[in-house]
């Protein structure tokens, strides 16, 4: 690992992704960078392509009991990992951390 110091890098930018509830909640960390610019655009693009992705999947979704958002019977066995996975994501974000 080089020495942060010398290149006078005064912050890290950490990329993570969380989701689940409650008991299940997560965070997982993507990567880290000493350019905040390239952690931003990262965040920006996931964030973007997460609420596509969500979007698409929505064809394939059904109101069941009192609000109650799940796939049509019909899809279940095509859709239902890709959907139950992007469901479970929340957001991509930043996690800045100085360095001393």
């Amino acid at each position: 690992m080089k020495n942060l110091s010398k290149n006078n890098i005064s912050k890290i930018y950490i990329v993570k992704y969380c989701g689940g509830f409650f008991e299940g909640y997560y965070e997982l960390t993507i990567f880290a960078t000493d350019k905040k610019g390239r952690a931003t655009k990262y965040a920006s693009k996931f964030n973007k392509m997460l609420k596509k992705w969500k979007e698409h999947y929505k064809q394939y979704e059904e109101v069941k009991f009192d609000n109650f958002v799940w796939l049509k019977n019909e899809h279940i066995d095509n859709h239902f990992n890709r959907w139950s996975m992007l469901q479970d994501i929340t957001r991509c974000y930043i996690e800045e951390v100085e360095i001393r």
